[in-house]
């Protein structure tokens, strides 16, 4: 009787307060699946059909260097498709429209593999293949990556997000200047600022080969989501986003010869893929710290290199090398945390530890 009281109690125990203590890997890469296709339907809608083909190599290429390295080169045979998928999402959406997609399939599918197996897979390598890929495409074909569209002149002046778009660089948008309009009477009246015609169109779609780098008005959207329900930690883009807007506004000018104190954000943020790429490469699973330290720093840092590569924006290739490089900074962050944390266990822990054993003995 007592037995089947307990087991009939024993049903109603369930683990609800600790579902939502973080989301699951499978949570976080679904949704990170959805808000990527989110970009590729963009793509769809504005008949960018060239930058989907050389996406969809990309993906193909992820996905079946994932089924080789599990078929072949691990002994772990379970397939992480999400991940897969969300790297070969992310490859494709960081390549210009003009590149070769057989080359980019080849290309992708070898250094996923390779670097699968020289360095671990998905947390264990301490490389983002997604930069690491780019990289490697890049120095095949570097021509295929689209120049810097403003000259040293443009770039001296306080808004040179403006020239881009008086250049015909970026083509507005139909409603851009009623939107603009409505934006400047209403929101922005409130701060007692306003924005001339183009930068709305700048902020929905700025028209550059590099899918990733258009659709900002999306990435800030997906951001929103994934900040807002703990997809992901907010500390290290905001840290880098902080950094390097402080050093494109101050020190951008006194490198070009511009005004003081008035280097371009808006631009900055808006081109190189800075948004996209802060939002969902930087700080991919293994290559960043895990303490709240560790994270600060790295963030700081980011910003910096950041800075140093990307410089005041229109990098088509930068903010991947300053991924790589910031992988290759990451390791000696650890190593600190790690110094940090035996110190901590051998100042405080051990010594409790040594005086409950005597307490024990006596």
């Amino acid at each position: 009787m007592l037995n089947f009281e307990l087991k009939k109690s024993c049903r109603k125990i369930n683990l609800n307060p600790f579902h939502f203590a973080s989301w699951s890997l499978e949570t976080v890469s679904a949704v990170t699946i959805a808000l990527l296709l989110i970009q590729v339907i963009m793509l769809a809608v504005t008949k960018s059909y060239a930058s989907i083909v050389v996406l969809a190599a990309s993906l193909a290429a992820s996905v079946l260097s994932e089924i080789v390295h599990k078929a072949f080169l691990s002994k772990d045979t379970r397939i992480k498709w999400r991940i897969s998928v969300i790297q070969g999402l992310l490859t494709g959406l960081l390549l210009p429209a003009a590149y070769n997609p057989a080359a980019v399939f080849i290309v992708v599918f070898l250094t996923m593999t390779v670097f699968r197996w020289a360095f671990g897979e998905f947390a264990e390598s301490w490389a983002n293949l997604v930069a690491v890929c780019v990289i490697v495409l890049y120095f095949l074909n570097s021509s295929c990556f689209p120049p810097c569209a403003l000259t040293s002149a443009d770039l001296q002046t306080r808004n040179s997000a403006l020239v881009l778009i008086q250049n015909g660089s970026i083509v507005p948008l139909a409603s851009d200047s009623s939107i603009t309009e409505f934006l400047n009477k209403t929101i922005f009246k409130i701060v007692g600022i306003s924005i001339p015609d183009g930068y709305v169109s700048l902020l929905w779609d700025n028209g550059s080969a590099i899918p990733a780098f258009r659709f900002n008005l999306i990435t800030l959207f997906s951001s929103l989501v994934l900040f807002s329900f703990d997809f992901i930690d907010f500390i290290i883009p905001a840290l880098f986003i902080f950094v390097y807007g402080l050093l494109v506004r101050f020190i951008s000018p006194l490198i070009l010869g511009g005004i003081p104190m008035q280097g371009d954000i808006i631009l900055a943020l808006l081109t190189s893929g800075t948004l996209f790429s802060t939002l969902f490469i930087l700080q991919w699973y293994g290559t960043t710290p895990i303490n709240l330290s560790g994270k600060i720093i790295y963030g700081i840092l980011s910003g910096i290199v950041g800075f140093s590569i990307i410089g005041f924006g229109l990098s088509s290739i930068g903010y991947v090398f300053t991924v790589a490089v910031m992988n290759l900074i990451s390791p000696c962050i650890q190593i600190f945390e790690d110094k940090k944390k035996f110190a901590k266990i051998r100042h405080k822990v051990v010594p409790r530890l040594i005086k409950m054993k005597e307490y024990d003995n006596a």
